[in-house]
C-alpha cells in the first residue's frame, strides 16, 4: 500500500493519527511524520505495520466498558464466534462457575468466550513452550513458563483475569498456585480471524500498562509476528516474518524462529 493510498484509507476509516498509533503500537511521533509525508525514507517494517493496520473492512469498534480512548465509545463487534462478549460486568467467580469445557478470558469486567484452538494453533504454543522452556532448563533459570489454562490476574484482583498463548514469569513472588498475580515478564498471543482485534488493541493496551516487558502477537494466517518491547518508559514495535530469527528480549541469546515450530 502507497502513502497515498495509506492516507485516503485512513479518512475513509475516520482514524486520528493518534487511533492509528494505538492499534499499531508505532508511537505517535513515527505515525505524523510517516502519514504526513515528513519522513522521507520510513522503514519497510514500519509501512507495513500501518498498511496491515488500515487493511480492515470497516473501522473496529470495540467494548471496553467505563473508559474511552481518542474520544470513542468501545463497542466489540465480531465477525465470528470465537470471542463473545456480555454487557454485565462480571468477576472471576463468574469464570469459576463456567461450565466444563466452556472457555473464557475477564478483561475489566467484560466476558470473552473462546473457542478451542486450531491445529495449527497448538503447534505454535507447543512448539514455543519448548524451545522457551528447554532454554531456561539448560541454563538453570529461575523463570517460570506456562500455556493455558494457566491464568493471569494481570490486574492483581478479580476484575481481569486472561489465559495467554505463553506466559513466562521471571519474578516468581507474582507465581502462585491460581495463576499469576500482576503483569508477567513476556506474553506470546497467536491469533485467530476472530480474535485478532482483541489481541492487536485491547490485550495490548491492558499488557503495556500493566507492565508487561514483552509481548509477541503471531499471526498464523499472514505468518507474520509483531514483538512489542518495553522497557525504561519506552516502547518499540519490530514485524518479523516466520523465516525471520527473532531475539527474546528478556533472554539475550535465546533466538527463535517460527518456521521451524511447524
Amino acid at each position: 500500500m502507497r502513502l497515498d493510498e495509506m492516507q485516503k484509507r485512513k479518512r475513509e476509516l475516520g482514524y486520528s493519527n493518534e487511533k492509528l498509533a494505538e492499534l499499531s503500537g508505532i508511537p505517535l511521533g513515527t505515525v505524523q511524520k510517516v502519514m504526513s509525508g515528513r519522513t522521507k525514507n520510513p522503514r519497510q517494517k514500519t509501512l507495513e505495520t500501518l498498511a496491515r493496520t488500515l487493511d480492515v473492512q470497516k473501522p473496529p469498534v470495540y467494548l471496553y466498558p467505563g473508559r474511552a480512548m481518542d474520544g470513542c465509545a468501545f463497542r466489540l463487534r465480531e465477525p465470528a464466534a470465537e470471542y463473545k462478549v456480555e454487557k454485565k460486568v462480571y468477576t472471576i467467580e463468574d469464570i469459576y462457575s463456567l461450565p466444563d469445557g466452556v472457555r473464557a478470558e475477564l478483561i475489566d469486567g467484560q466476558l470473552f468466550y473462546m473457542a478451542s484452538p486450531t491445529r495449527t494453533h497448538q503447534k505454535i504454543v507447543g512448539g514455543m513452550y519448548l524451545a522457551v522452556a528447554g532454554y531456561i532448563r539448560s541454563r538453570g533459570g529461575r523463570c517460570e513458563v506456562y500455556i493455558p489454562p494457566y491464568g493471569v490476574f494481570l490486574n492483581g484482583d478479580d476484575s481481569t483475569y486472561v489465559e495467554p498463548d505463553l506466559t513466562v514469569i521471571c519474578d516468581l513472588d507474582k507465581s502462585e498456585e491460581k495463576g499469576c498475580i500482576g503483569a508477567p515478564d513476556w506474553i506470546v498471543e497467536v491469533v485467530s480471524p476472530s480474535s485478532k482485534r482483541i489481541d492487536y488493541s485491547i490485550k495490548l493496551f491492558k499488557y503495556r500498562t500493566a507492565g508487561v516487558r514483552e509481548y509477541w502477537i503471531i499471526n498464523p494466517e499472514k505468518r507474520i509476528i509483531l514483538v512489542y518491547s518495553w522497557k525504561d518508559g519506552q516502547e518499540s514495535v519490530d514485524m518479523y516474518s516466520f523465516e525471520d530469527k527473532i531475539d527474546a528480549g528478556i533472554y539475550p541469546d535465546l533466538q527463535i524462529r517460527l518456521a521451524d515450530l511447524l
